[in-house]
């Protein structure tokens, strides 16, 4: 993969972790562009700022690491010189596709790693649910069941599992899901942007 080895990721904050596990740093001749994952609340904000990234005077070739968070991604990721790895969300990234469609499918609601430290902030302050019966009666209505997928970067926080059980009044069930999904998606990305320099 020589033309896109020093592409530039532009990656949602969700996946902070994993990009360092799996080698993906600025310290290896790969520049990271990260973006704060509560930009997915905020899509018209998210869209402007990977405008502005993208359609600044720049080298090389750079892949977005999101799923369909705001507005103009497609166009993004269709822009020379720039491609984006496949999945609607951070959640199909890192399950793939027919496992990811199958699981909600089934009504489960997911929480990522990163989204977890975050719980209280995304539920009472970006979703609204300031009381416990505001946040259960949601949950009953539109889920099934709760989801932690567990990339094994970090430990499984089961405090925090066990603090969002008691607010959300619905057990979390621990999915260990690897980076071998994320990986093929970083991989296949790179070699779209190959493809896209050869055509």
């Amino acid at each position: 993969m020589t033309q896109s080895s020093g592409a530039t990721f532009i990656t949602c904050g969700i996946f902070r972790n994993e990009l360092a596990a799996l080698g993906y740093s600025s310290r290896h001749g790969r520049r990271l562009v990260r973006l704060d994952s509560m930009l997915h609340m905020r899509p018209a904000l998210l869209d402007s700022m990977l405008a502005k990234a993208l359609h600044e005077p720049r080298k090389g070739r750079f892949l977005l690491i999101y799923g369909d968070c705001c507005p103009h991604m497609d166009q993004f990721a269709r822009m020379d010189g720039v491609r984006r790895v496949a999945g609607v969300n951070c959640c199909e990234i890192v399950l793939g596709h027919d496992r990811y469609r199958e699981l909600r499918r089934a009504g489960v609601f997911f929480f990522m790693p990163e989204w977890t430290r975050r719980w209280e902030r995304v539920f009472k302050t970006e979703l609204g649910f300031t009381t416990r019966e505001t946040a259960r009666e949601f949950m009953r209505e539109m889920h099934s069941r709760i989801i932690y997928l567990d990339t094994g970067v970090e430990e499984v926080p089961r405090d925090t599992l066990a603090d969002i059980e008691a607010y959300l009044g619905m057990p979390v069930e621990v999915c260990p899901v690897g980076l071998g999904q994320l990986e093929a998606a970083l991989r296949d990305g790179l070699r779209s942007l190959d493809a896209a320099g050869d055509a």
